[in-house]
């Protein structure tokens, strides 16, 4: 993807080699770091509001193959983590579940939350198991049963992270695929056995992508692709009314069950409508279906909108950055909408974490 005045990086890191203050390494540095993370956020933004993302990992048999280091299934599971945190980072009003693909079939151990910690820490119980027998049918069985109770206005998609080298299905397998591309579920896969006919046919037919990384590191790099929605060719989003609640965060002594997971906690949020008590925002109310979010999530969601790439400039002034209040001299950044000047640094955490420029704000 081309950054605007992508071109003047080479003539500000000349300026910056040549400029008589100490630490120009130290600049040249940031200025790598802006780029990249300037195109990082060109790919991450993110125009939907609402998705929900089920995963699905392959334990069968072939998870112990050892050709990624130390195994297929702990390389996945090494890396899940960072892309859950980094999906949930730029899709702040979205959810994620997780499902296990067994001998021919297909378990959800985690609904949909918002919930980081508790996806990190079901994920951490995931293991091989000594059976075969993928099926990819019965995954997308699974599947479609679980997106029946999500939100029609939110974007379905699915990840599976496969290890074996076939499905095995005892169902029709393209029969549940045109189920999924009839109720707008994307399927993505990204296979440890390489191509496989079956699979990437059923991506194409729900425009989803299918990945097939050659070593750990690449594939650490290709499930970050995941992060940012891909274009539905053949289906159009349905616009509604969405009854939202912002709900009031409660700390008590004594256990308490929250009503979106049925289990026992001690944090939670009220819904304001019928006042169960649920997990994390965003969510489903399980009882009244209103809609539960913090306010701080709806504006960086609306951030994607009006923030965009800071603009470098090195007009020889001095300028006070308007993030750190710190003297900027060599190379600074530049809002479009509000005009406000900012060092590198801050410019990498506003686009990196913020999502949302301090002057426009």
């Amino acid at each position: 993807m081309e950054l605007e005045g992508n071109t003047k990086f080479n003539e500000y890191e000349e300026k910056i080699r040549n400029h008589p203050a100490q630490g120009n390494n130290y600049h040249q540095d940031k200025l790598h770091k802006k780029k990249e993370q300037d195109a990082q956020f060109l790919i991450t933004q993110n125009p939907l509001l609402m998705r929900n993302l089920l995963i699905i990992i392959d334990t069968t048999k072939s998870s112990k193959i050892n050709d990624f280091k130390p195994s297929r299934l702990s390389v996945a599971l090494l890396h899940l983590p960072a892309f859950i945190e980094q999906f949930l980072e730029c899709n702040p009003l979205s959810q994620i579940g997780i499902a296990v693909a067994e001998e021919y079939k297909c378990t959800t151990i985690l609904d949909f939350t918002s919930s980081c910690q508790n996806i990190k820490q079901y994920l951490s119980t995931i293991h091989s198991i000594n059976e075969a027998g993928f099926s990819m049918a019965a995954c997308l069985q699974t599947a479609l049963h679980v997106f029946s109770a999500t939100q029609l206005h939110a974007q379905s998609s699915i990840l599976f992270v496969t290890t074996s080298t076939y499905s095995d299905d005892k169902l029709d397998l393209f029969e549940w695929t045109d189920k999924c591309e009839q109720a707008a579920i994307q399927i993505n896969v990204i296979s440890f056995a390489g191509a496989i006919h079956q699979l990437i046919k059923i991506t194409q037919t729900t425009d989803g992508q299918y990945l097939c990384p050659l070593n750990e590191y690449q594939f650490s790099q290709e499930i970050l692709k995941f992060v940012s929605p891909q274009e539905l060719k053949n289906h159009k989003m349905i616009t509604q009314l969405v009854k939202i609640g912002f709900p009031q965060k409660l700390i008590v002594n004594q256990p308490t069950l929250c009503q979106c997971h049925l289990e026992i906690v001690y944090n939670f949020y009220k819904c304001p409508v019928c006042y169960s008590k649920v997990c994390s925002p965003p969510l489903l109310c399980p009882i009244c279906s209103t809609w539960i979010v913090l306010p701080h999530q709806i504006l960086r969601s609306d951030g994607y909108e009006t923030l965009g790439v800071f603009e470098m400039q090195n007009d020889g002034l001095e300028h006070i950055c308007f993030g750190c209040q710190e003297q900027t001299t060599v190379i600074h950044s530049n809002c479009k909408r509000c005009k406000k000047f900012f060092c590198l640094d801050c410019d990498i955490l506003i686009h990196s974490k913020f999502k949302v420029c301090p002057g426009c704000a």
